[in-house]
């Protein structure tokens, strides 16, 4: 007898963060997004900022929406339906979701303003509650702009605080998405090695406590790195060879 049939990938939630890729003219577009409304055959969508390329696409302009379920990043094929406003669309999905890459796989080495310390606490529920307590100031001295390895379940970033493997770290990231965005998270570090004559040393964490939003942020931050460095291959590579455009 044949088996249950598996159910489709689900469409993103309402107030979730996506990444919107668009190919157009062999020109790729990587646009943050939240989402306000989902039905079976539309998606209306808030970009984080007005985009002046969403107000040359007609009806039909082909688009592909990226998010995460579970630990998976889903990809979804999509059709443009209106241009609501200058920072507002609506688009129809074009078949079901499907899986790509773990949400934790795909990573890049990217610039960002990184503020670390050591939490006081070794329970990662209560060094949260510490760091949303105890905002930083984005010109605090604390900040240093460097070359870091980032991926959605992790960072690895050059320090000189007292931080020993499995300490609990208060990390906070300003990423130019655009706009900029500081991202906050607690990370237990879980590789340390020493710098030289003295020098910082590297420390990779492995995110403990995050929110959704700058989960999917960093996501996102990753994904239009890789577009801007790596063409219009790269995001086919992502998005994969179904999404390449006519």
């Amino acid at each position: 007898m044949p088996g249950p049939i598996p159910t489709p990938p689900p469409l993103p939630t309402e107030d979730q963060q996506i990444t919107l890729v668009s190919v157009r003219d062999g020109q790729i577009t990587v646009l943050p997004a939240r989402v306000l409304v989902v039905r079976p055959h539309k998606v209306a969508l808030s970009l984080e900022a007005p985009s002046s390329e969403v107000q040359r696409w007609v009806d039909g302009h082909a688009v592909t929406l990226l998010y995460t379920h579970g630990e998976h990043i889903l990809r979804l094929r999509s059709e443009l339906r209106e241009v609501v406003g200058p920072d507002r669309i609506t688009v129809e999905p074009m078949g079901d979701a499907k899986e790509g890459d773990r949400r934790d796989f795909r990573r890049a080495d990217m610039s960002v303003w990184v503020y670390a310390k050591r939490a006081e606490s070794r329970d990662p529920g209560k060094a949260r509650e510490a760091q949303l307590a105890s905002p930083v100031a984005l010109d605090d001295a604390g900040f240093v702009m460097q070359s870091v390895n980032l991926s959605g379940s992790g960072v690895s970033f050059n320090s000189t605080e007292p931080i020993a493997s499995d300490d609990l770290v208060d990390v906070r990231l300003v990423v130019d998405l655009p706009p900029k965005r500081l991202i906050t998270v607690v990370g237990r570090a879980v590789r340390i090695v020493p710098g030289t004559d003295g020098g910082p040393a590297n420390i990779a964490v492995r995110f403990a406590e995050l929110s959704e939003g700058d989960q999917d942020a960093i996501i996102y931050g990753v994904f239009s790195h890789h577009f801007a460095t790596e063409g219009l291959e790269g995001a086919l590579s992502v998005m994969g060879d179904d999404d390449a455009p006519n």
